[in-house]
């Protein structure tokens, strides 16, 4: 009510504004005529100077005299006030201006009130979050919750509207600040722990790190009959190489399931892959023979079973034995990065099993590629 209030105000005082000078008439010229004749006295005497002086002859000083005293009689015959008649010319345009001052306001209101919906509330915040990623506010509303979140952090409602939004846009780490702290201030549910979870193994580069499984668990146990939580954790134990439980959770998760489910083509392939032997990489021997050939030579012989390696790992991160020879033959190789890179994704899945990682930092040590 208050906003149509202060619309009504500015639209009166817009409306007055342009129709007040519309209906000011022109002042009377009271003077004009006695000011005229005051200045010509002085042109007359400036001439009279002038002729004295012999700045100008006695036939320009008359003709200068005789058009002053015109001008003058001109002045003095002239009327005081501006004549009514241009008063009236102005009539038709004052009364258009009128109409399309105060028609242009009434149509526009009653327009709105006819096809617009003035008693509808705003779209909630959480109804325009949760629309389509390419909306062209998407960026105003995160910057503006983000605002908020700052000067509230303990509201967990805004926690829980901007978590999906960072996982959906790529901001892992912030997907899992957010995810963390709705759970700390809302209490955790199934759905919220398995987004958490997923959220930590984005950042992860993909790998079900101990963290994740631990919320995927969470959200296993708060609703068993979840497939999302089920999912990754079967996935984590792919991973981990634990083929026999690896297998056991993917039947599980299959049995019963539709089939066009989005995710059980994913599923049948990881369990196909359990069931296929996988060839050993090359021995840090081998590779280290190798070395000795020509490069095309080198690069025929061991390329292949690098990547066969490499591939072997991506599939069962959780073979300490088989990073470590991965690491040393980048550094035979003189593939330094591609030996951080290995040495980094060995770490993230070995995280919390020391001893094996143990292994693998040996080898990235006696390869020269750590201290």
């Amino acid at each position: 009510m208050i906003l149509w209030v202060v619309m009504a105000v500015l639209a009166v005082a817009t409306s007055l504004s342009v129709l007040v000078p519309l209906y000011r008439g022109r002042r009377p010229a009271v003077g004009e005529g006695q000011a005229a004749l005051a200045i010509y006295k002085d042109q007359l005497g400036e001439v009279e100077r002038d002729f004295a002086r012999g700045v100008i002859g006695a036939e320009e000083a008359g003709a200068a005299r005789t058009e002053i005293a015109r001008r003058a009689i001109k002045a003095d015959a002239a009327p005081l006030e501006v004549p009514t008649a241009a008063g009236t010319a102005d009539q038709p345009r004052r009364v258009a201006a009128v109409v399309a001052v105060l028609a242009v306001p009434l149509f526009a209101v009653g327009l709105y009130l006819l096809l617009g919906s003035p008693q509808l509330p705003d779209r909630p915040l959480a109804a325009r979050l949760d629309g389509p990623l390419e909306a062209a506010d998407l960026p105003a509303l995160v910057a503006r919750v983000e605002t908020h979140l700052a000067a509230s952090p303990n509201d967990g409602q805004g926690w829980a509207l901007i978590a999906p939004v960072y996982l959906k846009t790529g901001r892992n780490d912030d997907a899992v600040r957010a995810f963390s702290n709705a759970i700390r201030l809302l209490g955790p549910t199934a759905e919220r722990e398995a987004d958490l979870g997923d959220a930590i193994m984005r950042a992860s580069q993909g790998m079900v790190t101990e963290d994740a499984r631990l919320a995927f668990q969470k959200a296993s146990e708060l609703d068993p009959a979840a497939v999302k939580p089920r999912f990754f954790l079967a996935v984590g134990l792919t991973q981990q190489g634990a083929r026999d439980q690896a297998t056991a959770a993917w039947h599980a998760l299959l049995q019963g399931a539709p089939d066009d489910a989005p995710w059980v083509p994913v599923a049948r392939q990881a369990l196909a892959s359990l069931d296929q032997p996988v060839p050993p990489g090359p021995s840090a021997a081998e590779v280290d023979a190798a070395s000795k050939m020509t490069p095309e030579q080198r690069q025929a012989m061991i390329s292949g079973m690098v990547d066969q390696l490499a591939a072997r790992l991506q599939a069962n991160p959780a073979d300490a034995d088989g990073w470590a020879r991965l690491i040393q033959s980048y550094m035979v190789l003189g593939r330094k990065e591609d030996a951080t890179v290995a040495l980094a994704r060995a770490r993230t899945a070995l995280a919390g099993q020391a001893d094996r990682l143990a292994a693998v930092e040996a080898a990235a040590r006696s390869s020269g590629l750590i201290e």
